[in-house]
């Protein structure tokens, strides 16, 4: 086990616990003799061990690991109790994975405990009850589902291309959408750009929401090299006036979850708000703005601009929640963002980012279509939520 690290002694009949620092994940190892049991419950933020028959030194100790910040030993009568403290989170879905391996040497066995945001749900997607509706004017809400980047844009790169996993999320949302009756416009159905220029790209993209109910731009994330084994999880990012850089924000604090493919947004809102921009933090290159001010184009004038922001915002935590109830991934919150297509769009407009390709694990998530099911069910009922109770235009 590489970079495998003792942090503190068990007393009496447990041996040091044993914490290892693997790319994209912690391990803790626990040594228990043959006949030893264990419960594991997921706190949210912490994960508790309950060792019956154990005996330990209580104590708090700090680890500033990404995924494990620290851990309490606590004895309660004739057990013994190790809490490890989660600061991506871990649900029943989520968050950790155990296994139990026989000893190094002599008779008794290894509890093993592998930490990760990234680990989540990647079951397949069960079948669920179709909606269908449409607005009380007979006519269909409409829909632009943007797959970023495209043609000579790879976007960012990983076990995957992002432009194809984008494409590929894209349509299956667009499946998601037709089925419950709405029209949805792709800004691209195959590896293609409108141009090469940039500029002319990302403005017949915005083009195309115009008469559109709302704009979806589907990306995938991309952290430094000295972050690409700590930063995982699903933000989404809504454009307001107030936000006057491109962005590359710090993490906002990571949260669990909300339940399983939830029936309303999340019951604590404050887990999906907008984070404000590191003062210190550096513009991204992926989709900032890079149009001189002068030859930026006017928002088509459809919604006044701080109903639409108030709206993109209720659309992106629509969307948030529902998505991490589907995957039980990390919640990096709703954001705001100058990102050109979700700024210069005349509808309520979002970005979804879905993951981060450049951590070891999620990257390979993204693989996935189990995964990727999930993720596109998580933002077409987000989107249909938003269409059915908050948006305007019935």
């Amino acid at each position: 086990m590489a970079a495998l690290l003792s942090t503190g002694a068990l007393a009496q009949s447990l041996p040091p616990i044993r914490i290892g620092d693997q790319p994209g994940f912690t391990r803790v190892v626990l040594d228990l003799p043959k006949e030893a049991t264990h419960q594991i419950e997921p706190l949210g933020a912490a994960l508790r061990v309950t060792l019956p028959g154990q005996t330990v030194t209580p104590g708090l100790h700090f680890v500033s690991l990404p995924e494990l910040a620290g851990y309490v030993l606590e004895q309660h009568e004739n057990q013994a109790v190790l809490i490890l403290l989660t600061p991506q989170g871990v649900t029943p879905r989520s968050g950790y994975k155990t296994m139990t391996l026989a000893a190094l040497q002599g008779d008794g066995q290894r509890l093993v405990i592998d930490l990760s945001g990234a680990f989540v749900d990647t079951s397949p997607l069960p079948a669920f009850p179709e909606f269908r509706f449409v607005k009380a004017s007979g006519r269909r809400f409409s829909v632009v589902v943007d797959a970023g980047h495209g043609g000579p844009d790879p976007g960012a790169l990983g076990p995957v291309v992002e432009k194809a996993v984008n494409l590929e999320v894209a349509l299956r949302v667009r499946r998601f959408l037709q089925n419950a009756g709405v029209e949805v416009t792709l800004t691209r159905e195959s590896d293609t750009a409108f141009s090469p220029d940039k500029r002319t790209d990302l403005a017949q993209r915005v083009a195309l929401a115009e008469g559109k109910d709302l704009f979806v731009s589907i990306h995938a994330n991309a952290a430094a090299p000295t972050r690409a084994d700590a930063w995982c999880g699903l933000e989404v990012y809504y454009y307001s006036p107030t936000t006057t850089r491109p962005f590359f924000p710090s993490p906002a604090p990571l949260l669990p979850a909300p339940p399983p493919l939830a029936l309303n947004p999340l019951d604590a809102l404050e887990a999906a708000q907008s984070t404000p921009l590191d003062p210190g933090a550096q513009p991204s290159p992926e989709d900032v703005n890079p149009i001189p001010p002068q030859s930026l184009p006017t928002p088509t004038p459809q919604m006044d601009s701080l109903r639409r922001m108030e709206l993109s915002r209720t659309l992106a935590t629509r969307v948030l929640s529902y998505t991490l109830g589907a995957t039980a991934a990390v919640n990096r919150g709703v954001r705001s963002a100058d990102f050109f297509v979700i700024r210069y769009t005349g509808v309520p407009a979002i970005l979804v980012e879905m993951g981060y390709l450049s951590h070891p694990i999620e990257g390979q998530n993204l693989r996935d279509t189990n995964y990727l099911e999930r993720i596109s069910y998580g933002i077409a009922r987000g989107i249909l939520e938003y269409l059915e109770n908050d948006h305007p235009f019935k």
